[in-house]
């Protein structure tokens, strides 16, 4: 037999929706033909989340269904266990001996236990080889739950707690092991071991075991209590110590069937914890999350609990229920909690009625006995009845889905989920179904915004339509606030969403609560998308406002930490939004001047670097210092402005606000601005921050407004010049050249005493004007600074003569400066030099070191000087030596002169054997160019012996030559052929033979570079083709095309020239 899981059909298709509003404290009125509105729409496909369908299996008598990780196990009423593997829908029967009372399986589908009514018990493992359960020797009544070892093994061996129909709680092991457990636990370890016995007996029909961070979390349900155990790792039975009892207890006051007690758990996924849990009790449903951490022996796991009622009367009756900590015979703890009557997530401290009276006005009427069985998803109850299955949110408690059976054959049983193939399935007498569920939590959002619950909501809220879901919870969370006159909390919902500007602001001013509305306009401003800038300025200049008549209104000293706090909040507001500030920074600075806030308007300006308005501020009070500080700053790296700045910073030609945006002043341009009050009245200071700018900051020329204005009499003794010492530091440390720097420290050093810095700096080089340096140093009578200057500007005669009256030696030295290029005015400054010594003077010792100075002088320069009557014995000797050095100087002359004469004459000799000078050709001799005979026309031959025809070599040269040369040798050539055919019209008027003469002509013309001559060139009267050719010849033949300059230069050409590219792309495939 198999069975057909893809053979399926929506049971609404063959069933009618039930409708339980006419359900009373009596009885059940129902009636088949009424389906409200709600129902029609609830039970729409295309909008329903549940769907149940109907599997194609037939099977009569099945009582009960369990499914685990895709294992499915069901009973049926003649004491069959069907077993099937979802993954190959393959199922097999088992035939068991007496009635089937409950059977068990673990999560992971492999162990199954099965219990009879007759107290048997028996294990069968999924990968059992006989496929026949095995009956243990055990003896625990009838067992109505069993909690597995969350870390026992999950293919053989598993520790067991079972809860039996008398209270009773045991410890077990089973084992897949096919030897049988004796043989395989070593046959004397125990098997069994009672733990603990509840009072009154009551049957223990649910039970959960999780580990967590080393602890055993053990609860326990019977049909009016709840348990909460919790103990260390270690032995079962340290969870019934009577100190680590909890428990919750509920009257009996319902009409219970045999599924009260039933204890049912929700996990997203069969690896993670169980997140919510379920208690089915007589008047309904207890429910609560699960919380697994750090608790301790004795205390819950689980939040405070909420109930959803049968009944709606019940709900008195459960307001006045307290959770017992100790009972029966365990006893020991006496903490009394007292339980919390508001939903799950429900808001605490709120002035509003019991949320389940709430839910219960409402609540659609639900048949007054519990269901047979029951089971949780993440939001919904599933309630199985034996003639209808109803799925009831847990939200609102508000029927989502409702299907009928009545009159359709089947009584339905049970319901089961599997958490690992996350499937849920149900049962009836001959059938089976399976419910899915499709986006279960689409509608959780507003149910959870309905309930108050608005951080879930939020979280629950998702595509489609994610923005205006969430603009409608932050909406109905901000008037939630504002009724329980939670202002600030109000305004910061109301800022999120897109509720009318005007209202919300109207509602905030008309109860008085301004500190609101700037929490409403900072978040509506936060939320301002990008592009709305009109809106972003208004309000931010309204918040201006606010935060500074609230800052003046706390000046009080009495109130320093309002204070404190109110402008922190201002300058954070002022940092965030400055990008949107900078654009009305002018109304911004308005109106906080207008308050008077001085601290707020210089934070702002340094904010948005307006350090032109805080320097100004500084310098008016006269703390040149801060002022001084604050500049120094300023050529420190700064991040690059980001596109947005970028684009503030642009002229703004359609502003809406009329307001135009002025560019900061660069860095730079503020020294030039206040340097000169600063280094009037703090010069060291001043100086000392421009020599600490990084290099290439300021630009010395524009500081020198600042130090014209420097006074250097009213500087404290022992100070240096500090105009001075700044262009010292531009010069020598900065390297700077520029003119009017040099000019204005030279005029510095001018008015200086000590004469030795102005030589230096004039020594070190010229980038001053020397004309304005040699009236400044002629005004202040700077004579060898003078001398200096004339030097530099190549006035030696000047230089010297100015010299003369300061210092000799100075003289000596200008003198010797042009010796190299100019002899002549070296002499004639020397012996300027030398009169002015022999005139000062007229020590003749002193006139002869002259001579031994300067090599350019001699004796007979420097005679003139001395007086008629000067004594020549005094010169005797230098005459002598200036006699013998003339002598030698003619014998030098005369060997010139006759190595002349012998270079002339051989070269005449040479040009005249140049004259015979010839060479050879063959009679067979071809042309280098053109490869044929070279006698068959004019030729020219080289020393190279490389011979070309005349009319080739032209052809070729021609490649190489200037377009005047080629011109040229075009009008050679005409003019010796006009002229040569005149020559054959005479030849033949002179019956010569044209042949014989144009021989005569070429053996006559047989040139070696530059061509032979015939001895009739030497005639006076030659003709014009003689003069033409020879010229000719002297272009032509001047060099061999082969050896000389032209194919050297050849190497740089291309081999492909311009005028063959049309050639070469011509060639292309």
């Amino acid at each position: 037999m198999n069975l057909n899981f893809n053979s399926t059909q929506l049971m609404n298709e063959n069933f009618s929706d039930g409708d339980y509003s006419g359900y009373n404290n009596g009885g059940m009125n129902h009636n088949n033909n009424s389906h409200g509105g709600m129902n029609d729409i609830r039970n729409q496909i295309e909008d329903r989340i549940f769907e149940l369908e109907k599997i194609d299996y037939n099977k009569d008598g099945i009582t009960s269904i369990i499914v685990c990780n895709g294992k499915m196990a069901m009973t049926t009423r003649n004491n069959y266990i069907i077993r099937l593997d979802l993954a190959d829908s393959i199922p097999y029967e088992i035939k068991m001996n007496s009635d089937i009372y409950k059977i068990f399986c673990d999560p992971t589908g492999n162990h199954m236990v099965i219990c009879m009514t007759n107290e048997e018990i028996y294990y069968l493992h999924s990968q059992s080889t006989t496929r026949k359960p095995k009956q243990l020797k055990i003896k625990v009544d009838l067992i109505e739950s069993i909690a597995w070892d969350p870390a026992g093994d999950k293919n053989n061996v598993q520790t067991i707690l079972i809860g039996s129909n008398k209270g009773r709680v045991y410890e077990t092991v089973v084992s897949g092991v096919e030897k049988g457990f004796y043989e395989y636990l070593g046959g004397n370890a125990p098997i069994l071991k009672m733990l603990h016995t509840f009072d009154d007996f009551e049957p223990v029909m649910g039970m959960n075991l999780e580990r967590v961070q080393n602890k055993n979390f053990l609860m326990v349900s019977t049909p009016t209590r709840l348990y909460h155990l919790i103990a260390q790792v270690g032995s079962y039975e340290q969870l019934f110590d009577r100190y680590h009892i909890s428990f919750e207890i509920v009257p009996e006051e319902g009409i219970p069937n045999e599924a009260c007690g039933q204890l049912k758990f929700f996990s997203k996924s069969h690896i993670s914890l169980p997140q919510s849990y379920g208690w089915l009790v007589s008047t309904g449903i207890r429910y609560g999350d699960l919380i697994y951490g750090a608790q301790n022996p004795g205390d819950k796991f689980a939040t405070p609990p909420s109930m959803l009622f049968f009944k709606p009367d019940n709900q008195e009756n459960f307001n006045n229920v307290n959770t017992i900590t100790s009972g029966g015979g365990v006893g020991g703890n006496s903490n009394n909690n007292s339980n919390n009557n508001t939903p799950k997530g429900g808001n605490s401290g709120s002035n509003t009625p019991n949320p389940y009276q709430q839910l219960q006005s409402f609540q659609p009427a639900l048949p007054p006995t519990p269901p047979v069985s029951f089971a949780l998803s993440q939001f919904h109850f599933l309630l199985v009845y034996e003639d209808r299955f109803i799925a009831l949110s847990k939200l609102n408690y508000q029927i989502v889905y409702e299907q009928d059976f009545r009159g359709k054959g089947t009584r339905l049983h049970s319901i089961a989920i599997d958490n690992t193939e996350r499937t849920i399935w149900l049962c009836g007498d001959n059938a089976l179904y399976e419910l899915r569920i499709t986006d279960e939590d689409r509608d959780a959002w507003r149910l959870y915004m309905e309930k108050g619950q608005f951080d879930m909501a939020l979280a629950y809220a998702k595509e489609p339509y994610l923005p205006e879901k969430r603009d409608k919870i932050w909406q109905t969370q901000a008037e939630h606030y504002f009724k329980e006159e939670r202002y600030e909390l109000s305004a910061t919902f109301f800022g999120k969403t897109h509720k009318v500007f005007e209202e919300i602001t109207l509602k905030f001013i008309n109860v008085g609560q301004r500190d609101a509305l700037k929490t409403y306009l900072l978040q509506k401003l936060t939320n301002l998308n990008r592009g709305q800038e009109t809106q972003k300025t208004i309000i931010c200049t309204w918040l201006i406002e606010i935060f500074i008549s609230k800052l003046n209104t706390l000046r009080d000293p009495s109130n320093k930490d309002k204070y404190n706090k109110v402008n922190s909040e201002f300058r954070q507001f002022l940092e965030n939004f400055k990008d949107t500030l900078i654009v009305i920074k002018d109304i911004t600075f308005n109106i906080i001047s207008s308050h008077g806030a001085i601290e707020e308007l210089l934070f702002y300006a340094n904010l948005i670097e307006d350090y032109e308005r805080v320097i100004s501020y500084h310098i008016q009070h006269q703390q040149y210092e801060k002022a001084l500080s604050i500049l120094t700053t300023l050529d420190k790296p700064k991040p690059p402005p980001s596109q947005q700045q970028q684009q503030q910073q642009q002229p703004q030609k359609n502003n809406r606000l009329g307001v135009t945006n002025v560019q900061q002043p660069e860095p730079d341009e503020l020294y030039y601005k206040f340097c000169p009050i600063l280094f009037h009245f703090i010069p060291y200071q001043t100086c000392e921050a421009w020599i600490q700018t990084k290099t290439g900051f300021l630009d010395p020329k524009k500081l020198i407004p600042s130090l014209m204005r420097y006074d250097h009499s009213k500087t404290p003794p022992g100070q240096p010049n500090q105009a001075i010492r700044y262009l010292q530091y531009c010069v020598n440390k900065q390297g700077n050249t520029d003119r009017p720097v040099h000019n204005y420290l030279l005029s510095l050093y001018v008015k200086q005493e000590e004469d030795g810095p102005l030589s230096d700096f004039l020594n070190d080089g010229v980038h001053f004007d020397l004309k304005y340096a040699l009236r400044l140093c002629m005004r202040e009578k700077k004579l060898k600074a003078c001398v200096y200057i004339y030097s530099a500007m190549e006035l030696y005669e000047e230089a010297v003569d100015l010299a003369l009256l300061v210092d000799i030696d100075l003289a000596k030295e200008n003198a010797d400066k042009v010796r190299d290029t100019d002899e002549e005015l070296c002499k004639k400054l020397w012996l300027r030099i030398a009169e002015h010594q022999v005139k000062k003077d007229g020590n003749i010792k002193e006139a002869m070191e002259f001579l031994k100075a300067c090599s350019l002088l001699k004796i007979e320069d420097i005679l003139p000087f001395f007086p008629n009557f000067t004594v020549i014995d005094d010169f005797k000797e230098e005459i002598c030596k200036s006699l013998e050095d003339y002598n030698s100087y003619i014998d030098e002359l005369k060997a010139a002169m006759d190595d002349a004469t012998k270079s002339a004459q051989q070269i005449r000799k040479d040009i005249q054997n140049l004259r015979n000078k010839y060479g050879h050709v063959r009679g067979d001799q071809k042309c280098d160019i053109c490869n044929y005979p070279v006698l068959t026309k004019r030729f020219y031959l080289f020393s190279c012996r490389h011979v070309f025809h005349s009319d080739c070599l032209i052809t070729q040269l021609m490649k190489h030559l200037s377009p005047m040369q080629k011109q040229r040798i075009r009008e050679l050539e005409m003019s010796i052929g006009h002229n040569h055919i005149d020559l054959i019209a005479q030849g033949g008027q002179n019956n010569q033979n044209p042949v014989i003469s144009n021989i005569s002509s070429i053996l006559g013309n047989i040139s070696g570079g530059s061509g032979n001559q015939s001895q009739g060139d030497e005639n006076e009267n030659v003709s014009q083709e003689d003069l033409d050719r020879n010229e000719l010849d002297r272009m032509v033949g001047k060099e061999c095309l082969y050896c000389g300059d032209i194919m050297i230069r050849s190497i740089e050409q291309p081999f492909i020239g311009l005028d063959e590219i049309e050639t070469l792309e011509s060639w292309e495939i």
